[in-house]
């Protein structure tokens, strides 16, 4: 049988601290953990403790053995780990070149850069495929945020001199009918 794990003895500063973390904290996994040792600081046993939380009595020992071990730091997680992100600083690096400019000047035909053309153009530049999903999370991450185009014939502009010229003068050859509410007592008795 193990031996009974509690915190006995917690400085007036650490348990302020702690009871402060309970509060304010934003991670559910580290206000239940912060639960676990005021409880254990309560004088509660992990079995006690592990039904309050609903948690396994093996997790209880875990993080009460992590506070008694490293502290309030040991409460938090560790970083997991897991592959290396397959977005490098060098392809953050283009993706910010290239939305700077526009996607004809990389030989696309399009207007406006989408999620998806740049993924492609990761690919054809980097050999890396992505999804136009990790482009967008990526890009949301260094705070670049989509939106939805504004459309403009300014490239028509350019190709033929006097267009924006004649598009005026259509402009004026537009009718507006105004819309006349129909009203209720011309309506047909049934």
């Amino acid at each position: 049988m193990r031996h009974p794990l509690r915190i006995a003895r917690v400085h007036g500063r650490t348990k302020a601290r702690l009871e402060s973390l309970y509060r304010e904290a934003r991670c559910p996994r580290f206000r239940i953990r912060v639960q676990m040792v005021l409880l254990s600081i309560q004088g509660k046993t992990i079995q006690e403790i592990a039904s309050t939380v609903r948690q396994s009595r093996e997790t209880v020992r875990r993080w009460l053995r992590r506070f008694l071990e490293e502290g309030v730091n040991g409460l938090t997680e560790h970083d997991h780990p897991g592959r290396p992100p397959i977005i490098t600083e060098e392809i953050e690096c283009y993706l910010l070149e290239c939305i700077e400019q526009q996607p004809r000047e990389y030989g696309k035909d399009r207007a406006t850069w989408t999620t998806a053309l740049l993924a492609e153009e990761v690919k054809t530049r980097y050999g890396v495929q992505v999804t136009d999903e990790c482009i967008r999370q990526h890009l949301g991450e260094i705070e670049v945020v989509s939106r939805r185009p504004t459309w403009s014939v300014k490239h028509i502009a350019v190709q033929q001199p006097g267009y924006a010229q004649k598009k005026r003068q259509l402009q004026g050859s537009w009718r507006i009918h105004p819309v006349v509410p129909m009203s209720t007592s011309r309506m047909k008795p049934r």
